[in-house]
């Protein structure tokens, strides 16, 4: 026997990641010629990321795995490789449509690398696409200020209903979805944000940890809570601004997480919450905030807002490490302590760190006195939760989409109006408990409904102010009757009412005017204005100084 050492495990690895690298500069120099293709490639275009490479050849895009190993990911084998591309044409269907196509074969033939042909040895494998217009990302949709409400609501309808209809996890051994994973998941994304020196004062690290581990613990019952219910579900996994498209009148989302159950059997918040975090990111809060208004008001999960702090936080802390991988190590220790690509994400999981004070705010007025309409664009601009009465109505189970259709006068008797009543108070509970501003949207013509939600406020010690929406009457009744005219649809917070001439007549002649303790936590809003007013920060001023004032008396959020 040779008396030579064996090599170790590290020796092992290192040589199969140089062998790898070698293989993978191959392959690059091979899909950077047009005649490796099958087809007319025209100008070769090259995407590269953290652990993978997409190459734009005429119509279609060809996605490489890198052979990299990161630990949460080891493509380094050839086979890991072909069963990623295979996972990936089958995961992503649901979210893309028909942009996935197959995999291809890349084989060596004669000393020449083929796509798809040849009878030479396979070599690697290529997931092919559907190509389309790199300008309709919504990255690059952002970086050119044309991203808009349209492309946020679709985005929002169609994530609502991939998870309403994603298939559910099966309990038995796995980990997926659990307290105890996600704390491994967070705090693992954490570990080298915490270690790189670019990043160790930009982070502010010892702050994020013990918010981090802080916030797992506090949310581990209701995290397996969730788990239990049938929350984690299979999601798409990787939401940034990246993977989503405008592609006609739809959004299709691409490049779901295939190689790791772990990251793709998650809490639907979680999944929500990447897309979310990407926006805020990117200087796009008022996006953010309308993308989680409609899905709510498509899904109503108001109880995963409790984690969606937590959940945007380590989305953050991923893209971070993400961008860290991508530009390589630091050049020399201590050095380049700069702004770089990861610094948004950095302090943006920095800034959630931060405590917060939630203020119930009710919407008080008649039908069509545009409190709806007002409300959305309210919660847009300051990040409130508006829960819709009018929507919460009409759904009939939790983590379903609301029904339109025109209620019997069954559902609007004094005790399913009580009912109804006590739901909304549940909800508010809810999002208050989360952290939340939330924004009651509902007439509260009646004192008693507007005295239980004060007695909530006291009950959470939260402060409370009531808006008051007021038009002409004329102006009333022509909304009213316009909104029955309207279509019904469940991202359009206005035509979700029934109330029509009749029901508004009636409400006129019994509301229960405002008492001089409500009055005293009034703010007076006159909407005889153009409907696109209520989107103006300067329509708002009434609020925005009362809640100025509450914030100097330490009554209300900062």
């Amino acid at each position: 026997m040779s008396d030579a050492p064996h090599p170790t495990h590290s020796q092992h690895r290192s040589n199969r990641l140089r062998a790898a690298r070698r293989h993978s500069r191959a392959i690059d120099a091979a899909l950077r010629r047009a005649a490796t293709y099958p087809h007319p490639a025209g100008r070769i275009v090259r995407i590269e990321t953290h652990i993978s490479v997409v190459y734009l050849a005429g119509r279609y895009a060809y996605k490489i795995m890198k052979p990299v190993d990161f630990g949460f990911v080891d493509f380094t084998g050839l086979d890991a490789r072909r069963r990623c591309g295979e996972a990936e044409i089958r995961l992503n269907r649901p979210f893309s449509g028909a942009i996935y196509l197959d995999v291809k074969p890349l084989s060596l033939d004669a000393g020449r690398c083929r796509l798809d042909r040849g009878n030479g040895s396979v070599i690697d494998y290529a997931v092919r696409m559907r190509r389309f217009d790199q300008r309709e990302l919504f990255s690059n949709r952002v970086a050119h200020d044309e991203l808009d409400d349209t492309d946020i609501d679709i985005a929002a309808r169609k994530l609502a209903k991939n998870h309403l209809h994603a298939q559910r996890l099966v309990h038995g051994s796995t980990r997926a979805g659990t307290a105890a994973l996600l704390r491994d998941q967070v705090l693992a994304a954490l570990a080298p944000v915490e270690r790189d020196p670019r990043t160790a004062e930009i982070a502010r690290t010892a702050q994020l940890r013990r918010y981090c581990e802080s916030e797992l613990e506090r949310l581990a019952a209701h995290l397996d809570a969730r788990r239990a219910n049938g929350f984690v579900r299979a999601c798409h996994g990787d939401l940034h601004l990246d993977n989503l498209i405008r592609h006609g009148s739809q959004v299709l989302m691409f490049d779901c997480i295939e190689f790791s159950d772990d990251l793709r059997w998650i809490d639907v918040t979680a999944d929500l919450a990447f897309l979310i975090m990407d926006l805020h990111a990117h200087g796009h809060a008022r996006h953010a905030n309308r993308l989680l208004a409609r899905y709510l008001e498509a899904t109503g999960d108001f109880g995963g807002l409790a984690a969606l702090p937590l959940y945007v936080t380590y989305r953050a802390l991923v893209r971070a490490m993400v961008a860290l991988l991508k530009a390589g190590p630091p050049h020399a220790k201590g050095s380049t302590l700069r702004a770089g690509p990861y610094t948004p994400y950095l302090d943006l999981a920095a800034h959630a760190t931060r405590a917060r004070t939630p203020t119930l705010l009710l919407c008080h007025g008649l039908s069509g006195s545009g409190k709806s309409v007002a409300s959305q664009a309210l919660a847009e601009q300051i990040g409130a939760i508006r829960i819709s009465s009018d929507i919460e109505r009409k759904r009939v189970r939790p983590f379903a989409p609301p029904d339109l259709q025109t209620l019997p006068a069954s559902a609007y008797t004094p005790e399913a109006i009580a009912a109804h009543y006590d739901r909304l108070v549940e909800l508010a509970t809810t999002v208050l408990g989360a952290g939340y501003t939330t924004l009651v949207d509902a007439t509260f013509l009646n004192a008693v409904h507007r005295a239980r939600f004060a007695a909530l406020a006291r009950r959470l010690d939260v402060p409370l102010l009531i808006l008051h929406f007021h038009a002409d009457s004329a102006v009333l009744v022509e909304r009213v009757n316009a909104r029955a005219r309207g279509p019904r649809d469940a991202l359009n917070a206005s035509n979700a009412s029934d109330a029509g001439e009749a029901v508004l007549a009636a409400q006129m002649a019994s509301a229960d005017p405002l008492d001089s303790a409500e009055r005293h936590v009034t703010v007076d809003l006159d909407t005889n204005v153009p409907m696109d007013a209520f989107a103006s920060t300067a329509w708002w001023a009434p609020l925005f100084e009362r809640m100025h004032g509450m914030r100097e008396t330490g009554t209300a959020p900062a």
